[in-house]
C-alpha cells in the first residue's frame, strides 16, 4: 500500500509543470496585465476593432492603477459566467458603470 502511495506521488510529481521543467514568465504566473488581456480579449470573445480597443483601454487602466484588477476580474468572470455566446457586451456595460463610479473614463 504505502509503495503504491509512493508510486503515485512520483508520478503526480512528473505530471505538474514543475516536475517537467517547464518555465513560465513572470508575467504568466501572477496572471499580468498582458495576460488580463489576452484573458479578456479570447473569453469575452471579442473580434470587432472598436471592442479590442475597448478591451486595450481597460488593460491600460489596470497597468496605471486607475483601475482595480479585481474589479475587472469580477466583471469578466459574471460576463462570462452568464452563459452566453458573446458575453462581452454584458462586460462592457458593467465595467462602464462601475469604472463611472471611481470617475475613471473609458472612452
Amino acid at each position: 500500500m504505502v509503495r503504491r502511495a509512493a508510486i503515485v506521488l512520483v508520478a503526480l510529481c512528473l505530471m505538474s509543470p514543475a516536475g517537467l521543467g517547464h518555465a513560465e514568465s513572470p508575467e504568466a504566473d501572477r496572471g499580468g496585465i498582458a495576460g488580463l488581456e489576452d484573458r479578456l480579449k479570447t473569453g469575452l470573445r471579442v473580434q470587432a476593432p472598436r471592442d479590442v480597443k475597448f478591451v486595450e483601454t481597460v488593460a491600460t487602466k489596470v497597468r496605471e492603477g486607475r483601475l482595480p484588477e479585481k474589479l475587472v476580474d469580477s466583471t469578466y468572470l459574471w460576463a462570462v459566467r452568464r452563459g452566453k455566446k458573446y458575453p462581452f457586451p454584458a462586460f462592457e456595460h458593467v465595467i462602464r458603470l462601475q469604472a463611472a463610479k471611481l470617475g475613471v473614463p473609458l472612452e
